[in-house]
């Protein structure tokens, strides 16, 4: 019986050693992926929609995920946390909109509200925000305008014109921000200050042998360097169409500095011919030379 017990067990350790192992448990499943860009694009736009529809609550629920997603711009997810702003604003959860805004201007410290509505309230609670965030001297806010043409040439001077409409007191410098389409960085020009509430952008595109399109915002800034006002933004720049164009190369003889030369030679020599001479008449007064290229 003993012997019996013996080979029973044996007989159990050998079928365990040859039973197949069961494959371990996989790792857990990776967490869905993010949308892609057409994806957000599409949330993007029934946000919108359901925005001018007044669709509040619905809007939050769309757009919330575009405002983390990594395949959403900084563009969208800065739209995207606007219109959750204004509608946990407009549903009176003012502790989420402060929190929504406070993380756009953590994004874009120059945001400026793009809300049509012209609500005061809506207003007044994102500038209370933007001080809280950005210091006590971020409260102030300012309106610009500018005139720009719709189309210039290429290696020609371009000049901007722009106006302080509100808040004058509080824009202390104008920077142009400038690049050509299809490039990533902004090239910035200071504007001229040329009294008043106005200024005055001076520019010349680079040369090209073909047109092309440049991308431009005006900004306005406080006495700390901090943005109050903008015309255009980063992320949905003005534009301007660039005719090709070389410049123009001025002859040898055109030059400034060649005639400058010259007129000084030229009033050398007329002093020695009149220091010579003795004369005290002549066809030019002494000391004076004109010179018409």
């Amino acid at each position: 019986m003993a012997e019996a017990v013996k080979r029973a067990v044996a007989l159990a350790v050998a079928l365990a050693l040859l039973a197949p192992v069961a494959p371990a448990a996989g790792p857990l499943a990776p967490p869905a992926a993010h949308a892609d860009a057409a994806q957000v694009k599409k949330l993007l736009a029934a946000g919108e929609q359901l925005f001018e529809d007044q669709e509040y609550d619905k809007v939050i629920r769309v757009l919330r995920p575009v405002t983390t997603d990594a395949a959403a711009t900084r563009a969208q997810r800065l739209r995207a946390l606007e219109l959750v702003a204004l509608s946990q604003l407009i549903l009176g959860d003012d502790a989420a909109a402060r929190a929504s805004f406070e993380r756009l201007l953590d994004i874009d410290p120059g945001f400026q509200l793009t809300d049509q509505s012209g609500s005061p309230r809506i207003r007044e609670f994102f500038d209370e925000v933007r001080a809280r965030v950005l210091g006590a001297d971020a409260g102030a806010s300012a309106a610009l305008d500018h005139a720009a043409p719709t189309e210039a040439p290429a290696a020609r001077r371009l000049e901007l014109d722009v106006r302080v409409t509100a808040g004058e007191d509080h824009v202390k410098e104008v920077r142009f921000f400038v690049r050509r389409r299809g490039t990533q960085d902004y090239d910035e020009v200071a504007a001229a200050f040329r009294g008043g509430a106005r200024w005055r952008v001076r520019w010349t595109p680079p040369a090209s042998a073909d047109p092309y399109v440049v991308e431009y915002y005006l900004e306005g800034r406080g006495l700390a360097g901090e943005p109050v006002a903008r015309a255009g933004s980063p992320e949905a720049p003005l534009t301007i169409e660039i005719t090709a164009g070389q410049g123009e190369a001025r002859p040898w003889y055109r030059r400034w500095y060649v005639w400058a030369g010259a007129g000084a030679l030229a009033a050398g020599a007329l002093g020695a011919i009149w220091l010579a001479g003795g004369a005290d008449e002549g066809s030019l007064p002494p000391g004076t030379v004109t010179v018409t290229p």
